[in-house]
């Protein structure tokens, strides 16, 4: 029995060996498009970057985009993101150097916040940042000289100096994008409105019920 246990240990190790490289040749793959990896008899390829990721993880549970995912991508930056028709919260990707930062930090909150100016300024709007990124699944992958991390994991990023830059240049590139893509641009626009007015009739459902069990 004691063998049959070690052996049982040491098969769920290698397995969870094996999800953990496989995880992590799958995303370099996406950082490197056109690159071609194989282990253990699986080939890991990207042709589009950070497309094919959000695209993947839409397909996984089969949701689909709103609009076709926006990509930008060039030598420093490279984001993707698309609003999906049935996910709740937001799925985001974050990406140093090749380093995958599970916990985020400066390149994807700068993402973020460049974004909702983006939304706010084209829609002439005031939306909030949970409204605009409800059901979004998106990537962001920085290439930075010297990133500092917070941890020895490497999970977040910490160059604060960065965040004013990046902030300025995700809200250009998609100004850039929405002045050019009007119809896309006013899907984003139109899904975000419903989003918050969502959110408005549910506040108002829960005020009423509180109202509701004080007067009982």
């Amino acid at each position: 029995a004691v063998g049959r246990l070690e052996r049982q240990h040491g098969l769920d190790v290698a397995l969870r060996h094996d999800e953990h490289v496989e995880r992590r040749l799958r995303h370099y793959s996406y950082l490197n498009s056109g690159l071609r990896l194989v282990y253990n008899g699986k080939t890991f390829q990207s042709r589009n970057g950070l497309f094919d990721l959000v695209m993947e993880d839409l397909q996984a549970d089969g949701s689909e985009p709103i609009y076709p995912p926006l990509h930008y991508s060039e030598k420093t930056l490279e984001f993707c993101f698309t609003h999906s028709n049935s996910r709740y919260g937001e799925t985001f990707y974050s990406f140093v150097n090749g380093q995958y930062t599970s916990d985020g930090g400066t390149h994807l909150s700068a993402f973020r916040e460049g974004l909702l100016k983006a939304v706010n300024e084209y829609g002439q709007e005031k939306f909030d940042g949970d409204d605009v990124r409800e059901s979004m699944v998106g990537a962001v992958s920085i290439r930075l000289k010297d990133p500092v991390f917070e941890s020895q994991t490497k999970n977040k990023l910490g160059n604060t100096e960065i965040r004013t830059e990046l902030v300025n240049r995700v809200r250009e590139e998609l100004l850039q994008f929405f002045n050019r893509n009007k119809d896309i641009a006013e899907k984003i626009v139109a899904k975000v409105q419903d989003t918050r007015q969502l959110r408005k009739e549910l506040q108002e459902v829960k005020k009423l019920a509180r109202e509701r069990g004080f007067r009982e």
